[in-house]
């Protein structure tokens, strides 16, 4: 039986990567900060704290894992300019000791690594569709640490011989899914409107950009496909290859609810430099693993909206 560590199990996609491998058969272990581990159904919590690479590497050597996805860190672009000091510390210092402390360790020859990052690290001057070959420009403080962080994973593996994948995920969307997020923020707003908790207006920005949406579902497919087929020392675009306006997904949200919304425009809300095309190309991933997402967009929205509905 192959043996897991999820860090960041409790956060959104770790708690779903969690169930994918345990459906699969694996052993799951998951780290999460002091204070902060929560009970996940089926997994083996323990204490990860990333002030040392020696500390990681005791625990590496105590457990043995087959492969550690690394999913903890700070996620929000929006909260990045405010929090700098705390997502570069989040994103990359803490990952430097986990990469240091796996290096150290005992598992160091046979233990893979997947350090998450984001399409975020492409920035917005990136012309799509998005391939793992576009030049990297990251514009914000999140893309910036996660861009530091797929090159320190790509580093490790060269430098190192350390058997290390880069995942650059785009837009995750899925039922709880927290707050800061378009479709969980749409989702919150429709179903407040539903329930009759607000009045039946939207104040919204620009809806005509479109982007690339995939389930947190397929996602964490995806994360344990490249473990058991991808390449090490590679960096994987995780995407739907596909681009919808953040109209149909507004709209379509709004169709469930059986209540007529209006629309205004908020002009706090409109981006001034906004970029109206944003979607990556999975082609990559589809042609080494065999990866292709299966859950239609209006399936996840309907369980998106759903999970609002019952108070998520």
């Amino acid at each position: 039986m192959k043996r897991a560590l999820i860090t960041g199990v409790t956060g959104f996609a770790g708690r779903y990567l969690a169930k994918n491998l345990l459906d699969h058969g694996y052993e799951v272990w998951g780290g999460a900060r002091n204070g902060s581990i929560n009970s996940v159904n089926g997994v083996k919590l323990i204490e990860l704290n990333y002030t040392s690479y020696q500390e990681i590497q005791n625990k590496m050597n105590d457990l043995e894992p087959d492969v550690v996805f690394h999913l903890s860190g700070q996620s929000s672009v929006r909260r990045s300019w405010d929090i700098v000091e705390e997502t570069f510390d989040a994103n990359l210092m803490a990952s430097i000791n986990l990469l240091d402390g796996i290096r150290h360790s005992n598992i160091k020859e046979h233990v893979t690594l997947l350090t998450i990052g984001s399409s975020e690290e492409y920035g917005p001057s990136a012309k799509s569709p998005i391939t793992e070959d576009s030049v990297a420009a990251p514009a914000n403080p999140y893309g910036l640490s996660k861009y530091a962080l797929g090159n320190l994973s790509m580093m490790y593996n060269k430098v190192y011989n350390m058997k290390t994948i880069h995942v650059r995920s785009f837009n995750h969307i899925g039922p709880g899914q927290s707050e800061g997020f378009v479709t969980s923020d749409f989702a919150k707003q429709v179903t407040d409107i539903a329930k009759g908790l607000l009045e039946p207006i939207m104040y919204v920005g620009d809806l005509s950009s479109r982007r690339d949406f995939t389930d947190v579902r397929d996602i964490v497919e995806a994360y344990r496909l490249l473990y058991e087929r991808g390449e090490a020392g590679q960096i994987y675009n995780v995407c739907s290859s596909n681009n919808v306006a953040v109209k149909d997904i507004l709209d379509t949200l709004v169709s469930f609810a059986e209540v007529q919304i209006d629309m205004k425009t908020d002009p706090a809300k409109l981006r001034p430099n906004n970029v109206l095309e944003y979607y990556g190309s999975n082609g990559k991933i589809t042609e080494v693993t065999g990866w292709k997402p299966q859950i239609p967009l209006e399936q996840s929205l309907h369980d998106i909206y759903k999970d609002w509905l019952k108070g998520s």
